[in-house]
């Protein structure tokens, strides 16, 4: 195996090992099983409201953006950048099945302040409510980025899909704070699902990331937060992780991927409770010239082989 070409966003690298871990299951229980995991620090609980927060409705078919709709289903707002312009912290936004795209009015990227909820339908991992787009965005770490989404601060994602098919495209981009992202589908991206960078410490939770052009999701930087009883799945790098990144990575089905976790730089991760299968080129690869150094749990079951020569 040889990476000594292989690129992506924060570095080029080779390969100096490969660490497997355990754990069969089957593809069509695997979010079934995540969300029933016995270890999950937050409730999975779809589609509640709490008595502080106020909803909003969405429907790109039949809505009317004006300031006397989006109060009921029955007289939505037609796009999620309008209902985004309104909203204010606590509104949940509840789109209703459909496609949210460039075509439908929508303006990318969506840029989800602090303390307002984007909402489909999480029972079904928003496979029916699905954001479609991208633009470019001045990351204040990374220069220009095409993104879809930009989750601020405590902000919530959740029962959505959502694609950027653009040329290195990411789906959700996260930068600052703790944002929540759950119950949710990446797949199609041109780069990513999820990226993750500066100091940001979201929960990603209970999501399904699956044939994306690069990544299942990137953390890198100082980043740190908590990745757990997602399903990662049939793209390039399941997750990539750089810098001094230190995610708590748990209970996670990465499997059947071209890599399921890769690191590089001084990378810290804590694997805990994964299962790692069927990915073909390795489960968990350590870049060369790297100080990446994961915490492995015992729960991983892991099997290390040593460092190789290229």
């Amino acid at each position: 195996m040889n990476f000594s070409n292989t690129k992506w966003l924060f570095g080029t690298a080779s390969i100096t090992g490969v660490i497997y871990l355990t754990g069969v299951t089957s593809l069509q229980t695997l979010a079934q099983a995540n969300d029933n995991s016995t270890s999950q620090i937050l409730s999975t609980q779809t589609n509640t409201v709490s008595q502080s927060q106020s909803v909003v409705y969405v429907n790109s078919a039949t809505g009317t953006d004006n300031t006397v709709s989006g109060k009921s289903e029955a007289k939505p707002y037609r796009t999620i950048t309008y209902a985004l312009s309104q909203g204010q912290r606590g509104t949940v936004i509840q789109l209703a099945p459909g496609n949210y795209t460039s075509e439908t009015g929508e303006v990318f990227p969506l840029v989800i302040k602090s303390g307002i909820t984007l909402r489909g339908n999480e029972s079904t991992k928003g496979q029916t409510t699905v954001i479609t787009g991208g633009a470019w965005y001045i990351s204040p770490t990374f220069a220009r980025q095409n993104i879809a989404v930009l989750a601020e601060q405590d902000s919530m994602i959740a029962g959505v899909t959502i694609i950027d098919p653009n040329t290195r495209g990411t789906a959700v981009w996260i930068e600052s704070g703790s944002p929540t992202v759950k119950n949710s589908t990446f797949t199609h991206s041109h780069r990513e699902g999820i990226f993750v960078t500066a100091t940001a410490s979201p929960i990603i939770e209970s999501n399904i990331f699956t044939n994306n052009g690069g990544n299942g999701m990137s953390v890198v930087r100082a980043a740190k937060g908590e990745i757990r009883n997602n399903v990662f799945q049939e793209t390039g790098f399941g997750l990539a992780i750089g810098g001094t990144a230190s995610p708590v990575v748990a209970n996670n089905q990465i499997i059947h991927n071209r890599v399921g976790v890769i690191l590089s730089d001084e990378a810290h991760p804590v694997l805990r409770n994964n299962t790692l299968e069927k990915n073909q080129q390795g489960d968990v690869i350590i870049a060369t010239g790297s100080q990446a150094q994961p915490k492995l749990a015992k729960s991983n079951k892991q099997r290390l082989v040593l460092p190789r020569d290229q």
